[in-house]
């Protein structure tokens, strides 16, 4: 299948948002220059990672607590409105119409009993799973299950009943439902079990998020190891830099770092071995 490489977008990027004194960078302009610069059939698979802020902005639109929309989310206020309107146009992926609907009818709200917020994540999981891109459905499949084990963990040590606080239904889920052991029996099948045990442990709440958070870069590393400028790289890069945008706004010291690393990241995936060449087009 014909692939899109972007070399001169990617090779780019350094130029464009760093320098070696100080660190200038804005979420938002980088989404933007995405935009611009991906294919269109491509940057649908982008908006699959930021549909994460729009979704925290549908919870903020439907308390009107408008003043705290994220500029990352796609969705304005008044495309909201339209939306869950007579006039709707059908702009919005459809489990946000399912969200709303269940929000919005009293009846089916006493049946929810979970927070909004774990609803509307399985909404979104069930939807982006959908992929058939094999980098994001293991990134996302990665992550469900990093979320999963955890809400098993913080369940069995509150003494509180997990099943319907799991999103959607796999292997990590019945084995969190029906297995006692510590580890919930998937030390082989899903050995990142034992680091998340180990993470949960530690007492410092940042702590805890950072070693997450290298985790989850870990397994950007492990999915885009054979990788060179094609959209996998793009999404990559993109989730590596919203990981460190939101630890710069938590952590600013924290979050130079992190772009420092992606910046080293980025230059040794220029060193390709001498028989690779580039087939395709480049952007």
């Amino acid at each position: 299948m014909f692939r899109t490489y972007y070399h001169y977008f990617i090779a780019g990027l350094p130029e464009i948002f760093f320098d070696d004194s100080e660190i200038s960078f804005r979420m938002p302009e980088f989404k933007k220059e995405l935009e611009e610069n991906i294919k269109p059939k491509d940057y649908k698979l982008l908006e699959l990672i930021f549909l994460a802020y729009d979704n925290e902005n549908l919870l903020h639109f439907l308390k009107e607590e408008f003043k705290q929309f994220n500029p990352l989310g796609k969705y304005t206020i008044a495309d909201f409105e339209i939306e869950f309107s007579d006039d709707r146009k059908n702009i919005l992926p459809n489990y946000m119409y399912q969200f709303y609907s269940i929000y919005k009818d009293e009846e089916q709200n006493q049946k929810i009993n979970r927070s909004w917020e774990n609803l509307l994540t399985e909404l979104y999981f069930d939807y982006v799973l959908q992929t058939k891109n094999s980098f994001l459905k293991q990134w996302f499949e990665f992550n469900q299950n990093i979320k999963n084990i955890l809400t098993g963990i913080n369940c069995r040590k509150f003494n509180l009943n997990p099943e319907r606080q799991l999103i959607g239904k796999s292997f990590i889920t019945d084995s969190i439902l029906k297995n006692t052991s510590k580890d919930f029996g998937l030390d082989v099948e899903f050995p990142v079990v034992i680091e998340l045990l180990n993470i949960t442990e530690k007492d410092n709440l940042l702590t805890r998020e950072r070693d997450l958070d290298i985790l989850r870069w870990k397994k950007i590393d492990e999915l885009t190891l054979f990788e060179y400028f094609t959209i996998d790289v793009v999404l990559a890069f993109t989730i590596k830099l919203d990981i460190a945008y939101r630890w710069l706004l938590l952590d600013e010291e924290t979050g130079r770092k992190i772009f420092k690393q992606i910046i080293i990241d980025l230059k040794k995936s220029f060193e390709f071995p001498k028989e690779f060449t580039l087939n395709g087009k480049n952007r």
